[in-house]
C-alpha cells in the first residue's frame, strides 16, 4: 500500500536536511499501536511491532517547497504550512485503512519551531490506487538506492556504483534475499514467486547521482549510508517486482532509502 499525506506546520519551522530518521521513527510508532488483527497477521510472518522488526516499509523525501536553506548549519526553514510525504508499505491491503487512521492520530515529530520540538499534523491523505505489475517495468529512483557488494571479503567502500559490471547481481541478490525473509525463508519458487528459469535483468538508464545521507543515533548503529538516484529498466517476477515497489529496492529502505515511482 501506499499513501500520499499532507502535513500541516508552522510557517518558520526548522527541520534538518537529515531528516529520514525522525520519518523512520514515526513509521515505527505508527506501526507498534496497529490493532490486534494487524499484530496477528505480522506475527504469522515471523515480525513483531513491538520489538520494531517489521522493516518492510520505504518513503519518499519531502516536499518542502518554499524553503530557506542553511548550507553551514544543515537545515531548512519552511516558509509554508504545508509538506508532502508518501509513505510505502509491503502489508495486506485490508488494513490500509486502520493504518491510515493511526497515522492521522500521531504527529511526527521533526525540527525545532522557536527553539521548541516541532510536529507535524496529518491534513489530506490518499491511499494510491494499486498498480498491475509486469515482468519488465521501469523506473525512478526518487529516493537514493543503496547496494553493497555481496562479496564476503570486506572493503572499506562496500557501495556499489549502479553502472559497475557486478551490481546487477547485487541488485538481485538482495531484492530475493529480502523477500525470503520477509517469507520466513520458505521457497519462492514453490510459492508460485520466482521461476528459477526467468532470466532477471537490469539496466540503468541515464546517469546515477551519488547521495550520502547522514542519521540520528539508532538501534542499527549505523552512522551514514550512500545510495544513488537514477532511472533504471528491471525484468523480474511481477511477485518480486511488486515486493520492491512497497518493500523499497535495495537496502535499507525503512530508512529512507530505495523509494521508486514508475517512469
Amino acid at each position: 500500500m501506499r499513501i500520499q499525506f499532507s502535513l500541516s506546520c508552522q510557517k518558520g519551522t526548522i527541520i534538518p536536511i537529515n531528516y529520514q530518521s525522525e520519518i523512520s521513527q514515526w513509521v515505527f510508532d505508527v506501526l507498534s499501536k496497529a490493532g490486534s488483527e494487524l499484530a496477528t497477521w505480522v506475527q504469522q510472518r515471523g515480525f513483531d511491532l513491538s520489538s520494531r522488526n517489521y522493516k518492510l516499509f520505504t518513503f519518499s523525501p519531502l516536499a518542502i517547497y518554499p524553503y530557506e536553506m542553511d548550507q553551514v548549519k544543515q537545515e531548512f526553514k519552511l516558509l509554508g504550512n504545508q509538506v508532502k510525504l508518501s509513505i510505502s508499505i509491503y502489508i495486506d491491503p485490508a488494513f490500509e485503512q486502520q493504518l491510515v487512521h493511526i497515522f492521522r492520530q500521531t504527529p511526527l515529530s521533526l525540527g525545532t519551531l522557536e527553539g521548541r520540538p516541532a510536529q507535524f499534523d496529518v491534513k489530506h491523505w490518499q491511499v494510491m490506487p494499486q498498480i498491475t505489475f509486469k515482468e519488465t517495468m521501469q523506473f525512478k529512483a526518487v529516493s537514493p538506492i543503496s547496494i553493497t557488494t555481496i562479496e564476503e571479503v570486506k572493503t572499506a567502500n562496500p557501495y556499489l556504483l549502479p553502472d559497475s559490471e557486478n551490481y546487477d547481481i547485487s541488485f538481485f541478490t538482495h531484492a530475493v534475499r529480502r523477500m525470503k525473509a520477509a517469507l520466513q525463508y520458505k521457497s519462492l519458487a514453490n510459492l508460485k514467486m520466482l521461476d528459477p528459469s526467468f532470466p532477471m535483468h537490469y539496466r540503468l538508464i541515464g546517469q546515477a547521482k551519488s547521495r550520502l545521507i547522514h542519521l540520528k543515533p539508532n538501534p542499527e548503529g549505523i552512522v551514514q549510508l550512500r545510495g544513488f538516484v537514477y532511472e533504471f529498466e528491471v525484468s523480474m517476477s511481477p511477485a518480486v517486482m511488486e515486493f520492491c515497489y512497497y518493500a523499497g529496492f535495495g537496502e535499507y529502505p525503512h530508512l529512507g532509502f530505495g523509494y521508486v515511482e514508475m517512469k
